[in-house]
């Protein structure tokens, strides 16, 4: 094989080139990550439905789900939760599964699903879990001038009016237009402060009415309805029916009506309602500040420098409208990329140098070296063009077998070229001692 690519050797060059331009050209077009891009056999299904119990989600949300999802190939185990306003349905898979297939199946489910579920209900969402949903870096949000009075919703918590608005903001605004850039995935969002309602009564007022507590609960109680779903089938249609008066805004509150000694009276007669920030489960600082934290996770063929730049331009513009709002990123990945870089670049010169003393110094012929030179370069950008198309990314496993390749490809060359030394000592011409000295070493070497 290798004498007969020496016999051409114009065909060869081309060739040579040819690939290592196309190297150079998918350079640029690879991927970074700081973990491969490895599939976990776990998928997730997400469905909310606000202003709900979890009794009347339970019912019509979860069990329905659960009916066709457990009938995905391979499923392992099947878990679900259900609170409030939403439920989360669990799935593990076998290992080995292909989780791209398994990711179709669920879908085409829930599309089978959708029939049995309220109309009113937003499809629900699908996340399948890879190792590279470690988040890029963490964006932290927290008020220049925060106000010194706060509102207590507990006695650990001291929560000011401007935190809570903060935190609808960064929900509303901030976490959406930065899903919107293509290098995002998701954005998740932590130390959020969400808003409650608080009635205060004025006692004088109820004692003059004798009104007792127990009478504003009860009218409360008695405008807040939801009497679920109630599902009629005719013939080939079924229709979703949904009976419901429930309180939501601080003005359904303050308009309630109820009757005393023939009087009709509104609960804003002798009640205040507040908007009182809800008890904190826990909170994030920064710089010593409350703060809200937003946990960026980047597309998995996302070029990491495209996703670094377009944020930075994205803060600059947050801070020239929202002055009052300081935008931090902490636990940025991209330096520990550029880290891992740096040592792969240092081994390279490292590794270089010293097969040059080496080969200077035993063999004495400065051609052998510069040789080196221009073959580990050369080899280096065509990997990258195996990893191209193979879809390997740039990521710290894959940045550790170069180095490991590099250092062989350092031992190897040595090797390879003191044989073929040895064969043009013996009066060979270059192109019978590049054959005949390769042809020797080159099956203990590739094995």
């Amino acid at each position: 094989m290798v004498k007969f690519l020496l016999k051409r050797p114009i065909a060869v060059t081309m060739t040579f080139v040819s690939i290592l331009v196309l190297g150079i050209a998918s350079l640029t077009k690879l991927p970074v990550s700081l973990m491969p891009d490895i599939d976990i056999p776990k998928i997730t299904v997400h469905a909310q439905y606000p202003n709900h119990s979890a009794q009347e989600l339970e019912q019509t949300v979860a069990k329905p789900l659960r009916q066709q999802l457990m009938q995905v190939a391979h499923l392992a185990d099947i878990k679900s939760e259900s609170c409030d306003g939403s439920c989360i349905i669990e799935l593990d898979f076998e290992y080995g599964s292909d989780i791209d297939f398994v990711f179709i199946e669920v879908n085409e489910k829930i599309d089978r699903a959708i029939n049995n579920l309220p109309r009113e209900i937003q499809r629900p969402r699908v996340i399948k879990a890879s190792a590279t949903d470690i988040p890029v870096f963490y964006l932290n949000l927290t008020l220049k001038n925060q106000s010194e009075t706060s509102i207590k919703s507990n006695d650990l918590f001291p929560v000011t009016q401007e935190f809570t608005e903060l935190s609808n903001f960064s929900s509303q605004v901030i976490q959406k237009r930065i899903e919107q850039l293509q290098e995002v995935a998701m954005v998740d969002v932590s130390g959020q402060v969400f808003p409650e309602l608080l009635i205060v009564p004025d006692n004088k007022k109820i004692e003059a009415l004798q009104i007792k507590l127990a009478d504003i609960e009860q009218a409360i109680r008695a405008n807040d309805i939801d009497l679920g779903n109630l599902i009629i089938r005719d013939g080939q249609y079924q229709y979703n029916i949904r009976f419901e008066s429930t309180l939501r805004t601080l003005k359904d509150i303050e308009n309630i009506y109820f009757k005393i000694d023939d009087r009709l009276l509104q609960l804003k007669d002798i009640a205040q309602v507040i908007q009182h920030p809800a008890k904190r489960q826990g909170m994030v600082t920064a710089n010593g500040k409350d703060a809200i934290t937003m946990a960026v996770i980047k597309q998995s063929d996302a070029q990491m420098r495209d996703l670094k730049l377009r944020i930075n331009k994205l803060i600059e513009h947050f801070q020239n409208d929202y002055p009052n709002i300081d935008f931090e990123i902490s636990r940025n990945q991209t330096l520990l990329l550029d880290y891992s870089i740096s040592n792969l670049q240092q081994s390279l010169i490292l590794g270089g140098f010293l097969a040059f003393l080496l080969m200077f110094f035993f063999l004495k012929d400065l051609r052998s070296p510069f040789l080196i030179g221009i073959t580990i370069p050369a080899s280096l950008v065509i990997s990258l063009l195996c990893f191209y198309i193979a879809g390997i990314s740039i990521n710290i496993i894959s940045l550790s077998g170069l180095i490991l390749g590099v250092g062989m490809m350092i031992d190897n060359s040595i090797i390879v070229i003191d044989n073929i030394s040895q064969h043009r000592e013996r009066g060979k011409n270059i192109w019978q001692a590049c054959a005949d000295g390769t042809n020797e070493v080159f099956r203990p070497l590739l094995s």
